[in-house]
């Protein structure tokens, strides 16, 4: 319970703190980026503490960037549907994990055996022109750097099923959430 408690608290203050890089950028009233946007390349910190950019011209695969934070409960229930996308779709797309948090990412990365890079570290103008903020996030690139799709939330309900017939797959659900004294692993 103490568990579920700090979680929810992490969530709400990051919730707060990334409220400013949703508002309106430029005048505009969207607060997520549209199909057709164009986005630059990704500069992030790996698993091991060194810069990277993630372009997309190198690979003919469109990439999906995968947005989380390891406390998010919803990132966590989401996780086997990402991971069927990752071990089904692989060979037409890219992929790629984006944590909005840095803390305990290693450890996350391990637990839910992510077999894809991983990167964490964006900076505030990153934040701001991806309007990155809420999670989970599923953003599909095109190689020329174009927003293919961009889906906010985990995968239930018409979003799931949107979801199922733009990758051409059946997603297994959320993952339950543990029962009051349950035992945990």
């Amino acid at each position: 319970m103490t568990m579920l408690v700090a979680s929810v608290g992490i969530n709400v203050v990051l919730g707060h703190r990334l409220r400013a890089f949703n508002r309106p950028l430029n005048g505009t009233s969207e607060r997520l980026l549209r199909p057709g946007a164009t986005v630059p390349p990704l500069r992030a910190v790996d698993l091991h503490g060194q810069t990277v950019t993630v372009g997309y011209s190198a690979d003919s695969r469109p990439t999906v960037l995968y947005v989380f934070t390891p406390p998010c409960g919803w990132c966590s229930r989401n996780m086997d549907n990402f991971k069927t996308l990752v071990d089904r779709e692989s060979d037409r797309y890219r992929f790629v994990g984006v944590s909005l948090s840095g803390e305990g990412l290693v450890q996350y990365v391990a637990k839910n055996n992510l077999s894809l890079p991983v990167y964490s570290g964006l900076s505030l103008e990153t934040l701001k022109i991806y309007k990155l903020g809420s999670t989970p996030q599923t953003i599909v690139i095109s190689h020329d750097g174009r927003v293919v799709q961009n889906w906010v939330g985990a995968y239930v309900g018409d979003q799931k099923k949107e979801i199922e017939t733009y990758f051409h797959v059946n997603l297994p659900g959320l993952r339950e959430l543990p029962k009051a004294g349950a035992a945990k692993n």
